[in-house]
């Protein structure tokens, strides 16, 4: 078997790893640079000149955008460790420095690919800003008490990160396809991570926040696959990772489903609905391709989830393909995703018998039937994969 052939293969193989405890990879500190001179020492304007000093010798757009990476990186330390220290007008000072620098990121990113520059930088900044947003949300929890500034600084500083890594995804996805789509699968898997941490907290918003950024990034996901599709890139190897991936989605959102409180549900089944959505686009592209290959037509997940939850998810897909159908006919894909949940929705609950096996991994509970194990995927976003 050829390297060429045989990557897809182990591409898939990765993919069915570590969501197998409950926030773990979410739990672990990530790492950032020591912050140094921080925003409450009287010595900080020396620290804003060093950063001057240091942009201004750093020649090329490449190296301009590597150097101004390290700075907010060091900026987002500062502002968590003010966090700590419960110096809000200090957070929101770094803060809005992380901001300011990973603009000239974007912007020296921009300019070293139109010179023709390697993606080596796109692909830097996709996996810094992946691990920014579970920094941010760390300072958020640090802070005792919120102020409506330091929420805008923080909501800001996220809204900077996610724009960062699509704006570096796009160049990656030109030149690394799978690379690319590998990152946006693993944010997701970070984000899942962050809902199920807090999933038992009774924190509404919270929740609602973090499935906001799964149902942005899976939207973005399509845009990767349009990007390639329009270069004229064969896209199986990537169908195949989302395929995978959204299967896993939906177990995990289904697991956390009943342990969110009552009003993040609705957020819950829109996701589960996107996440059934994306799915049946790509195995439809793989069926085509007459490529499916060992990948299942309809989700597992389908089976475990209860009647009534599978009903409110199906609304949720015919408002939104209603919005995406609005003065047009619907595509023969879309008609197939209203198919195939209907017929879900249809079918008998399965009945458990008294000596259900643990093998099975399943127990009988009145309303339907849940997994005793939880779900498991990894998508492994280290930079030293050649």
């Amino acid at each position: 078997m050829s390297l060429k052939k045989f990557r897809p293969t182990l591409l898939s193989c990765i993919l069915v790893i570590s969501l197998l405890f409950s926030g773990t990879a979410y739990a672990q500190e990530e790492e950032l640079p020591d912050p140094g001179v921080t925003p409450d020492s009287p010595f900080y304007f020396f620290d804003n000149w060093g950063k001057k000093i240091g942009m201004f010798f750093a020649f090329g757009p490449e190296a301009k955008a590597q150097k101004a990476l390290e700075y907010a990186e060091e900026r987002l330390a500062e502002a968590r460790a003010m966090a700590i220290r419960n110096k809000i007008r200090e957070m929101e000072q770094a803060a809005n420095g992380y901001d300011e620098f990973l603009a000239v990121v974007i912007e020296r990113a921009e300019e070293a690919r139109q010179r023709g520059a390697s993606d080596n930088i796109s692909e830097k900044v996709a996996l810094a800003t992946k691990k920014h947003l579970d920094v941010l949300d760390r300072v958020k929890e640090t802070i005792p008490k919120q102020t409506e500034e330091s929420r805008e600084a923080i909501v800001q500083a996220r809204e900077a990160s996610i724009n960062g890594q699509q704006n570096a995804l796009r160049v990656l996805a030109r030149e690394r396809l799978e690379r690319a789509t590998e990152i946006n699968l693993a944010t997701i898997e970070n984000r899942l991570n962050r809902v199920r941490a807090i999933a038992s907290d009774n924190n509404t918003e919270e929740v609602e926040e973090a499935l906001g950024d799964i149902d942005r990034i899976f939207r973005f996901g399509e845009e990767i696959s349009e990007i390639a599709r329009g270069l004229g890139k064969d896209t199986t190897t990537v169908e195949e990772l989302v395929a995978k991936a959204t299967s896993v989605h939906l177990e995990v959102l289904t697991e956390i489903h009943e342990k969110v409180p009552e009003q993040a549900r609705v957020a819950i089944e829109n996701t589960m609905a996107n996440s059934l959505m994306n799915r049946e686009r790509v195995v439809e592209a793989l069926r085509n391709k007459g490529a499916l290959g060992g990948i299942p037509e309809e989700a597992p997940a389908l089976e475990r989830i209860q009647a009534e939850v599978l009903e409110k998810v199906q609304e949720r897909i015919q408002e939104r393909l209603q919005e995406e159908n609005r003065g047009r006919m619907p595509e023969p894909v879309q008609e197939k995703i209203q198919e195939r949940t209907q017929e879900q929705i249809s079918m008998p609950q399965p009945v458990v018998s008294d000596n259900e096996t643990e093998q099975e991994e399943t127990t009988a509970t009145e309303s339907g039937r849940v997994r005793k194990s939880q779900p498991q995927l990894i998508i492994k976003p280290d930079a030293s994969r050649p």
